[in-house]
């Protein structure tokens, strides 16, 4: 607490009589207007992960076209199934499964199965998507918005697409409007925060998580509607000991593993964290508290350039961010606070002086008019025109990802490279071509 908030522990409310009101949280039987979610464990011994993650997957993609066949729209929140990985790298081989293994045995069946046979949305192919890092931003705002697309009884039942199948053949046009839901989603952490979708409700989880907060956030994402209760499938991996202690004790770490959540550590004035985010404290600090002041304080999007307007008033700023520091850490990252502030401010200051020399206004970021250069730029800037302003402050949009993009351009001929050589640096020699 006092590292987070840079004060005491102050315990509200006290102690309760009954566990499951926390008066913050409290616990509702299951019924049908709250059903929860159930968790099912499963590991093959002896077995690859990989022939297991198609096999689970394959019988939970034909459970949910059994449902779908009998039940009608109330199946819909299992045939979207969502696959949580650990890493890319295992992401990645599963999305080659889909369009091959997976999607052959789904379409094929088995003969001494009673499981149907289920091809994909699309007329066989199986419709997936991924929620990675690997996949564009604006790739991921619209996976978002077609998974809360629901499958359409009259049309995906195999009995529909029989028809639909034969209407086909006997050249009759068969459209389908709008966009398609998804067979499958296949995603990694990016997946436990940001995703509310109320009509999922089915998830397997490969792998158990790395820790019990990213396992809970993870499978939280389905049977979050009481129209459809979850149902979340661990595949443990048998060849990894704490998959195995997982499975082993499967029905009492899922009755307890909220009192299982790891502690974390907090490290608000590392190295690392001063030098990523203290632009940002300070630019808006300054901005908010001096907002009294109106026109005349450091609020407005101009009010950049009265930097030295307004020493007095950022002076006694970085006292109290120091003082904060202070309270929090101690003396040794207070001074790291005091040096990086005073550098900051000194930087400040030498950019509004030379803006200046070049007649021109200093603003925090927004250049609406070519006589304007900014104070500062964010982390995720790549382009020549943002780096070539040469703001001082780089301050990221999030904590979470603050690396740039890097393109490389690579060409076998040396005479199409263009070096920039830094001040002091040794120049580079091209090798000899070989003999």
């Amino acid at each position: 607490m006092k590292a987070l908030y840079g004060r005491g522990t102050a315990l509200f409310p006290p102690q309760v009589l009954d566990a499951s009101d926390t008066y913050f949280s409290r616990e509702v039987p299951i019924s049908k207007e709250n059903p929860g979610r159930r968790y099912i464990g499963v590991c093959a011994s002896g077995v690859r992960l990989t022939a297991a993650e198609i096999r689970v997957s394959e019988v939970l993609m034909a459970g949910a076209q059994l449902l779908l066949d009998r039940g009608g729209a109330s199946a819909d929140p299992y045939l979207t199934m969502v696959a949580y990985f650990n890493a890319t790298r295992e992401l990645a081989g599963m999305a080659r499964f889909m369009q091959d293994d997976i999607q052959t045995g789904l379409a094929r069946g088995r003969l001494w199965s009673k499981l149907p046979r289920r091809s994909g949305i699309a007329f066989g192919p199986i419709n997936h998507a991924e929620l990675t890092s690997r996949v564009a931003s604006s790739a991921i705002t619209e996976t978002l918005n077609q998974l809360a697309v629901p499958f359409d009884p009259d049309q995906d039942t195999n009995a529909a697409r029989q028809a639909r199948i034969a209407a086909a053949r006997a050249g009759q046009s068969v459209p389908r409007e709008g966009p398609l839901p998804f067979d499958a989603v296949l995603a990694t952490s990016m997946l436990q925060v940001g995703v509310d979708v109320p009509r999922l409700g089915l998830m397997l989880l490969v792998g158990q998580p790395k820790n019990t907060a990213e396992y809970i956030q993870a499978s939280s994402r389905v049977g979050r509607s009481a129209d459809g209760p979850g149902l979340v499938v661990t595949l443990g991996n048998w060849a990894r000991p704490r998959d195995l202690a997982h499975f082993e004790q499967f029905r009492h770490f899922h009755e307890t593993f909220y009192a299982q959540v790891e502690a974390l550590s907090v490290t608000p004035y590392s190295v690392t964290s001063i030098e990523r985010g203290l632009e940002g404290v300070l630019v808006s600090a300054a901005r908010v508290a001096s907002g009294v002041d109106g026109a005349a304080g450091l609020s407005p999007e101009s009010g950049a350039n009265r930097v030295s307007e307004q020493t007095a008033f950022l002076d006694a700023l970085t006292g109290r961010l120091v003082a904060r520091a202070l309270t929090a850490c101690g003396e040794h990252d207070a001074n790291l606070v005091k040096q990086r502030l005073a550098s900051r401010l000194g930087n400040w200051r030498k950019r509004r002086t030379d803006t200046l020399a070049e007649s021109k206004q200093l603003v925090y970021e927004k250049t609406h008019k070519a006589g304007q250069a900014p104070l500062m730029i964010g982390a995720e800037a790549t382009t020549r025109k943002e780096i070539l302003e040469g703001a001082p402050f780089v301050v990221p949009n999030s904590m979470r990802e603050v690396q740039p993009e890097i393109n490389l351009l690579v060409s076998p001929k040396p005479e199409r490279l263009w070096i920039q050589h830094g001040e002091g640096a040794p120049q580079w020699v091209f090798p000899a071509e070989e003999e």
